[in-house]
This record gives structure tokens, sequence and C-alpha cells, in this order.
């Protein structure tokens, strides 16, 4: 095996991991979950924990509408599957205020007919929501305390309790005996393949990650299919990263699209966030940099960084997503990064 031509150009090859090597799968199984457990709890009703995962792919698709709610937000912007979830209630209760089960399907036709890019507008929903709900708008924005009770509830579900316990210091709040989906996980491409593509492009690149997992989700599946030897050491960017730097530098908006993950990948995990801010840094390394995602969060940061692009079609939408990768004018689109392989 040997790498295809293309990549000859290039000094370091920076992956977003999920929709690219990781599978999202879990992550959307845990999303759903996420939804489903908290809907409930602010019914004040129960859930039973191994129902739930007996019945998990009958809760994800009713949550998600078979998958189809899950291609529009990400397909509009929404890269974070905390935000997956957030997304999803606060349009919930638009539609139906807090009391009742929620249709889903009015959901998926409310945010069909959304603007294209809906990052921008999350202030907006959760005003909005705050109208229709009666619920506090400080509550519900962005990073206050709805947002963070959705992503502790999803880190259980993702983690499970034991591994939740030693990242956070206790156990579950609402429902404990999760297992943990992190687990579960399987690359999105052939393993040995994905394997191999590492190796060769360890070489003489330098391989790094740009990914919004944090650190201890990133590191159990490139530990377990033993690829985080080929990864440079400094160049494991997660969102550990991201949550130090914006704590740091009083800046809540360095996640995707901001090319901040991207640039401290490049640069280095110990380079200074505030001269990656101020743009204080050797400006030709981009140039022979090559950044590959899924996503259109993907494509806009590596843009914004000034870096070449690679959009592989494995992520949500597929093949449908080339249309979409192309009107941006990436350099390359490719099926899967096993085209990363020369062909003999």
């Amino acid at each position: 095996m040997k790498l295809a031509g293309f990549l000859e150009k290039y000094d370091t090859v920076i992956f977003d991991m999920d929709g690219v090597i990781t599978s999202e799968e879990n992550y959307w199984n845990c999303a759903a979950l996420t939804v489903w457990e908290y809907l409930k709890i602010n019914r004040s009703e129960k859930i039973n924990v191994q129902d739930c995962m007996e019945n998990l792919h009958k809760i994800r698709s009713t949550v998600f509408c078979n998958d189809e709610l899950i291609s529009e937000l990400k397909g509009r912007g929404v890269n974070s599957n905390w935000d997956l979830g957030y997304v999803t209630v606060l349009i919930a209760w638009i539609i139906s205020g807090c009391e009742g089960d929620v249709d889903f399907n009015e959901v998926l036709k409310y945010v069909k007919n959304m603007p294209e890019n809906i990052i921008d507008e999350y202030d907006n929903i959760a005003k909005l929501c705050s109208e229709k709900s009666g619920f506090d708008y400080n509550w519900l924005k962005r990073n206050s305390l709805m947002w963070t009770t959705m992503r502790g509830i999803f880190q259980e579900w993702f983690l499970g309790d034991e591994l939740y316990k030693k990242q956070y210091g206790h156990l579950p709040v609402y429902n404990s005996g999760k297992t943990g989906l992190l687990f579960k996980e399987e690359p999105i491409v052939d393993k040995g393949k994905l394997v191999k593509i590492m190796e060769l492009l360890s070489q003489n690149k330098r391989v790094c990650t740009g990914t919004g997992r944090p650190f201890i989700e990133m590191n159990q599946p490139l530990c377990d299919w033993g690829i985080k030897k080929y990864f440079a050491q400094n160049g494991l960017c997660n969102y550990d990263h991201v949550e130090a730097a914006e704590k740091k530098l009083n800046n809540n908006a360095l996640t995707k699209p901001h090319p901040y993950m991207f640039l401290k990948a490049l640069y280095g995990t110990d380079y200074d966030d505030e001269k990656i801010i101020k743009g204080e840094y050797d400006r030709e390394k981009i140039k022979r940099t090559l950044v590959v995602g899924d996503a259109g969060a993907d494509i806009l940061a590596s843009q914004a960084m000034g870096a070449d692009f690679c959009a592989v079609l494995t992520g949500i939408q597929g093949e449908k997503a080339r249309g979409y990768f192309e009107k941006l004018n990436a350099d390359y689109i490719l099926k899967s990064v096993e085209d990363f392989i020369a062909e003999d």
C-alpha cells in the first residue's frame, strides 16, 4: 500500500474524528437517550435505564425521525452532538410547550423551515422557547443550566457510571446503571485500512486531530484501535482545549466553525492560546496543511484558517453532502479516508 499522490504536498494532516475515522452512531444514540430522559425528567417522570437500552433503536427512531432530524440539523451547521439534543428539546418546547408528549415529526417540519445556518440562531431559538414555554431565557440559553444539565446526561450515557464518576467525581445525578456506549465504538471505515493509513501518514507527516470530543472520548478509541501512536503527541486537540481556552480568554465562541481547534492542532497543544487568537504564528505552515472533515463546521473552520480541505462523504448526509462541499469549493471530495490509499 502507498498513499495517494495528492497527499505529497502536505506536511500536516488534521483529522476531525466523528464521521471521518470514528462512527457517530453511539453519539447519536446518546443524543436520543438524552432527549428522551431529559424531557421525562422535566415532566417528573422516571425512566428505566435497562428498558431504554433494550429499546434504544426505537427511541432513536422516534426522537430523530429515522435519523432525518439528525441530517437536517447537521446540514444546518449543528456540529456538536450535545447541541443536537439541546436544539431538539428547545424546538420541541416551542411547538408543544413543556406539557405532554412531543410529536417529533412536528419538530422535523419546523427544522426544515429554519435558516441554512442555525448556529447563529441559538439565542433566538432560546428566546422564542422562553416565550412559548414560560421558562426563563437565562436558564434556556446555550451554556446555561439547561444546556449543562443535558450535557451531563449525555456524558452519563456515553461514559457509563464507572467512567463518569472517575471523570466528574460523582455518580449520575438522575439515573444510574448506565454501562457506557463509549465501549461499543467502531471505526467508520475498515479498521485494518485505517491503521495502515495512519502508519503511512506518520512516516513523513505530522498527524493531528481537531475534534469536538473531550480527551477521554477521543483517547479511548484511538488506544483501542492501536492508532494513537501515529498521532503527534501535541497534535491531539480536543474539546478540553476549547473549554480551557474559552475560560482563559473569556471567549465562548472557539468551537468550530471557529478555526481555533485546527490552529491549536497545527501549532501544538502547548502553543499559547492568546497568540493563536491574535494570529501570532507562522502562516507558511498552513499552506502545507490539510484538514479532513465531514461537516459544514469543518470546512468553514478550515477555510477561516486558510488550509486546504478534504471532505469525506462518511457523515450523516453521505453522498448527499457532495453538492454542499462542491458549492463551498472543497479542495478534495472523497468517499472516505480509505481513498488516501493509492489505487493499484
